[in-house]
């Protein structure tokens, strides 16, 4: 079974082992100056050394017994001050004499030469009143601040790999929990079922595990609700499909017989009242249908073609209000992902929306950019702008401006428009720009290909 902790526990046994490290690194540094101690590489007396020396002692007594101390020394004969013998550096050499002529101590930083004499020799001895290396190569080299810097540096390498250790344990909790929240309710994403020794993000972990579970199931009902309605919509548009085409095939007989003027009036307005619910109805069986499809929105689409192509399309929509329409593409992007037809699409209902709304001889300008994450499709007219309600509610089914029965407008081309959007990750942006007119921006996400440079 595993063993579980929380996050403060956690912690605490880091703060544990960086003291217990600590406490180590201060008994290492205690063995290591004994050793040296011990094997006498290490002076450690300072002035607490003391020394004898009897008359009866000769020169080469007194020269052994200092030649296997741990200090500098040198040794005078009283009389004529001439140097016996000795263990001594160069440079030192004068506060020897020093010491000699003067008879008393003489001090030079942390070193203190002191005398000691007999009647026949004075001993003359360096004593270093600080930890000293007695090998006169490493003396330069401060022991300790050696000690300390040591010390700092075991410290650190302690800290680091507890703290290191602490982060990682946390990192790839987290991560797991990223990856768990990034894949909740994707249809066939088999997340998986791990546990954690910190109780707090194993406590998450259910938590997900849990909602992984509801979303799955929400998403299952969601979907089948949107197929109930497309097999909805679809049925009643073949139920209608019947009977509006015995109706149009009456219209065309009646229209065949000697009809006067006002008949034909009627039979004008009836005409334009079934296709006006014939476009109705087919803009509802194709948002009916974008609502379950499951198409492919990573195909390569070049957009210099795409958008001669879309261009043509929208030909015969200006030209029946003598419309000045224009295309910018201020893109750098070759070729984009998405799915040609829906995007298509999407774009000539803007299109229609913006010619609609133009006065005649209006304008319409497409331009097209990019950023770092996105492709824009900036469609503007130089007709009345959105009110706020329309700034608000603009992209919601069945939105419109006028409320009258008259209207041909049925709520449904911006809809639609921002649900392709959505399918490539994207969004639709209705504006009033500071030059006039009214706008609407359809975004959609920037996928580069292999091999393609941003």
């Amino acid at each position: 079974m595993m063993k579980r902790y929380s996050i403060n526990k956690r912690i605490l046994r880091t703060v544990l082992e960086i003291v217990i490290g600590t406490v180590a690194n201060v008994i290492m540094l205690l063995v290591l100056s004994y050793v040296l101690i011990f094997t006498g590489q290490l002076n450690t007396y300072g002035t607490d050394y003391h020394i004898s020396i009897s008359d009866s002692k000769s020169a080469n007594g007194i020269k052994n017994q200092m030649d296997y101390s741990v200090f500098d020394y040198v040794l005078f004969d009283s009389d004529n001050g001439e140097l016996v013998s000795g263990k001594y550096q160069k440079q030192d050499l004068q506060h020897y004499k020093e010491v000699f002529d003067t008879g008393s101590s003489v001090s030079e930083g942390s070193i203190l030469f002191t005398e000691y004499e007999n009647s026949d020799f004075i001993l003359v001895i360096r004593r270093p009143t600080v930890p000293e290396f007695v090998n006169q190569n490493f003396r330069h080299i401060s022991y300790n601040l050696v000690s300390y810097l040591f010390f700092i540096v075991l410290e650190l390498l302690l800290i680091s790999i507890s703290v290191i250790r602490l982060l990682r344990e946390f990192t790839k909790n987290f991560r797991l929990i990223e990856k768990i929240s990034l894949n909740m309710g994707i249809p066939g994403m088999d997340i998986g079922r791990k546990e954690t020794e910190i109780l707090e993000c194993n406590n998450i972990l259910l938590t997900l595990y849990q909602k992984d579970e509801e979303l799955t199931k929400l998403l299952e009902m969601e979907k089948k609700d949107k197929e109930d309605l497309s097999f909805q919509v679809a049925a009643l548009a073949h139920d209608i499909k019947t009977p509006l085409t015995v109706l149009k095939g009456n219209i065309e007989l009646l229209e065949m017989t000697n009809l006067d003027e006002k008949q034909l009036d009627f039979m004008s307005s009836i005409n334009h009242s079934v296709g006006i619910f014939e476009k109705y109805f087919n803009s509802m069986v194709n948002y009916s249908r974008l609502l379950i499809e499951d198409k492919n929105y990573q195909e390569d689409i070049e957009l210099a073609k795409f958008l001669d192509e879309l261009s043509l399309e929208c030909r015969d929509i200006m030209s029946s209000k003598k419309i000045n329409f224009q295309i910018v593409n201020e893109s750098h992007t070759r070729v984009i992902k998405g799915n040609r037809l829906n995007l298509d699409r999407a774009l000539i209902n803007i299109l229609s929306n913006a010619t609609r709304f133009c006065s005649e001889e209006g304008k319409v300008v497409l331009t097209i950019s990019e950023s770092s994450n996105f492709i824009s499709f900036e469609i503007w007219n130089n007709g009345l702008p959105f009110t706020e309600e329309s700034l608000k509610d603009g992209g919601k089914l069945f939105y419109t401006e006028n409320k009258g029965r008259n209207d041909k407008h049925y709520g449904i081309g911006l809809s639609f428009a921002q649900k392709i959007a959505m399918r490539h990750q994207g969004q639709l942006i209705l504006s009033n720009p500071q030059n006039g007119g009214a706008q609407v921006t359809l975004l959609i996400k920037k996928i580069l290909r292999a091999g393609q440079k941003a």
